[in-house]
């Protein structure tokens, strides 16, 4: 039996969910651990649980330059601080996505893609195992074609899944890319899981099934179809994540950098509620020590989401509280 390929940045999460919040507070890493950085906020699917798919998010839509993309590389090359090329838009749809992967690959940082993979044709696919790209994500919805369809608003299942294959194939015996595969669901049953993640097994190094969060969407604000909004309401209602506020580990070791160069203390930020800093005006330790996010950091560290509107909403949606979701029983 071949050895189960080790996640690259696997030692970078352990440490970020090491601790209690106080403890975190009290040893704040010099630098984050690692950065989320949003080459675009725009998408070609229109996702009915996504904020960029059903224009709830209001925020200035754009590409990141070529001059905010090198200032950050610059900030990060010494330190070293790996990059997740993820956010709140299809990274590949940016034009000069590749260079940029080929460019923070050559000063030696790991990186990460989170992709919806309906632009990884064959010959991409081989570009990103050439470089190599250090792990990649594709973003499922459901476990099926019709839960997939249901969310995603398209039929690209199948199409996902080759493309999958098609990684792997490409990868071969090669140590990279690490290939995950993760997914939420809302009503779907243990068994449905189950097929799921023995469908994807053969193809990727990890397989992870979480929770929609649909509760917190204003469904009277989207710019959807009456029957796309009807499917909303019908989906909150079968929302099964657990309202349990989570021990943060986002405020205390990651930055997540907007495509023009301004800084958010959360992933989740899609409307700009929670920036604390720009990398176009301030160098990054400066951000990361600045006193708007020691503000957000206090308040995380005595568990008092409650004084912030994002953290309210938020809870843990990857938690294991549901038998058997995350192999577990």
């Amino acid at each position: 039996m071949t050895a189960p390929r080790p996640n690259p940045l696997a030692a970078v999460y352990d440490a970020a969910n090491r601790g209690t919040p106080a403890e975190k507070l009290a040893a704040l890493p010099p630098l984050p651990r690692f950065i989320d950085l949003e080459l675009t906020n725009t998408c070609n699917f229109r996702c009915l649980m996504c904020p960029t798919g059903t224009h709830l998010q209001q925020r200035k839509s754009g590409f990141m330059s070529r001059a905010v993309f090198e200032r950050l590389l610059d900030q990060v090359r010494g330190p070293r601080i790996p990059l997740r090329f993820i956010r709140w838009g299809e990274p590949t749809l940016h034009q000069r996505f590749l260079e940029f992967l080929t460019a923070a690959k050559a000063t030696g940082l790991t990186c990460h893609l989170n992709t919806n993979g309906s632009h990884l044709e064959a010959d991409l696919l081989a570009a990103l195992v050439a470089l190599p790209l250090d792990a990649i994500k594709f973003s499922f919805q459901g476990v099926d074609p019709r839960s997939y369809r249901e969310m995603r608003n398209t039929d690209f299942f199948d199409e996902l899944l080759e493309r999958i294959r098609t990684l792997h194939r490409l990868r071969g015996t090669g140590p990279a890319p690490f290939i995950q595969v993760s997914t939420t669901i809302t009503y779907e049953t243990r068994e449905q899981v189950a097929r799921f993640r023995a469908q994807v097994a053969p193809w990727a190094d990890q397989v992870t099934v979480g929770r929609t969060l649909l509760s917190h969407l204003e469904v009277d604000r989207m710019k959807c179809s009456p029957a796309e909004k009807q499917t909303i309401l019908w989906l909150q209602g079968q929302e099964s994540v657990k309202k349990t506020h989570k021990k943060c580990p986002e405020i205390f070791d990651k930055l997540s950098v907007n495509w023009d160069g301004t800084v958010s203390a959360c992933c989740g930020d899609y409307n700009n509620q929670m920036v604390v800093g720009d990398l176009m005006r301030e160098d990054l330790a400066a951000v990361w020590h600045g006193p708007a996010i020691t503000h957000y950091r206090t308040l995380l560290a005595a568990m008092r989401h409650q004084e912030l509107p994002l953290c309210r909403t938020c809870y843990d949606y990857m938690g294991l509280e549901t038998p058997g979701l995350q192999g577990t029983e």
